[in-house]
């Protein structure tokens, strides 16, 4: 474990809050309590309406760092406002729902010190709980080199691990407040331009699974708004198929047909039995038949389970 009592390099640390008055105070002490010393603080509370900003006046009487109180504007939009103010050479994000590992800002510095051509690094996450009992979650299962077309296929780049280069990050107009996923999309912009990206080995970040995650929902719309700055590249084939498998079925499947048409005609859906072969004939039966058909074995699994009068 690299243990640096302080670092020659500023790192800006920039870390954003709404609603998580539960979680906030681990989160500013786990950056606070970095091995690495030389770090430049800032925290949003982006218009949180619970108890949020009376934790983070409190740390703040008690340590050096910048509080900005505003309205809520968007995670991607308080990134950028971060990244406006950094001094650091460095620059890391963090929502104050995580926590950082004691030794990730040493272990992320040392090593973009060391490798001047990469311009992003990040790490693993460990899963936790609400209660910050870990509940196996281990992400991802992937370190090396990260290039366009395997991020294509999914995803490696967790925002909560990342640490990157203040002056790449300037260069390509921060992080695109038109998308939501701030992560997935920085690392395929970087990778696009051929920038180097590499995920460690090591496990940097605890990430804190809640009632309130927002992505613990589904992500379809975010990841449509990333994909369709790719189309034109042969690798989009391979970003739809992997985050919308089976599309043209499902749609067709919940009476959504001229969608799943559009879908068919539109996308590169892949032409299987399961997918294509199944919506198609479906797509010939009037849905109204297929309602009934639900309708009535519905009934009749009522009727097995109320047993004879």
């Amino acid at each position: 474990m690299l243990e640096l009592a302080s670092g020659t390099k500023l790192v800006t640390a920039v870390l954003v809050c709404w609603n998580h008055e539960r979680f906030a105070r681990a989160a500013v002490l786990s950056v606070l309590n970095q091995t690495y010393r030389n770090i430049q603080i800032i925290v949003f509370d982006n218009g949180s309406t619970d108890a949020s900003r009376n934790e983070l006046e409190a740390l703040r009487s008690e340590h050096d760092f910048t509080l900005v109180c505003q309205e809520n504007v968007g995670l991607v939009r308080a990134l950028n406002q971060g990244l406006a103010m950094a001094k650091g050479e460095y620059f890391a994000v963090l929502s104050t729902d995580d926590i950082w590992r004691p030794e990730k800002t040493a272990l992320q510095s040392h090593y973009l010190d060391e490798h001047s051509d990469v311009h992003l690094v990040s790490g693993r996450l460990e899963g936790i709980d609400a209660n910050g009992q870990p509940n196996g979650l281990l992400v991802p299962d992937f370190a090396g080199d990260v290039t366009f077309s395997s991020l294509m296929k999914g995803n490696v780049v967790q925002g909560a691990a990342i640490m990157c280069r203040t002056e790449t990050l300037r260069s390509i107009g921060g992080f695109d407040e038109s998308l939501r996923i701030e992560d997935y999309s920085l690392a395929l912009k970087l990778t696009y331009m051929g920038l180097r990206v590499v995920v460690l080995p090591d496990i940097c970040t605890r990430y804190r699974r809640h009632e309130t995650n927002w992505t613990s929902r589904p992500l379809d719309s975010e990841l449509r708004e990333i994909g369709a700055a790719y189309r034109h590249s042969p690798a989009y084939q391979d970003f739809y198929r992997a985050h919308f498998p089976q599309a043209f079925w499902h749609l067709v499947k919940e009476g959504k047909k001229f969608e799943a048409l559009r879908t068919l005609l539109g996308e590169p859906e892949e032409w299987t039995w399961a997918n294509v072969g199944r919506g198609l004939i479906r797509m010939c039966i009037p849905y109204i038949l297929i309602r009934k058909y639900r309708t009535r074995k519905l009934r009749r699994e009522k009727t097995k389970i109320a047993g004879p009068a």
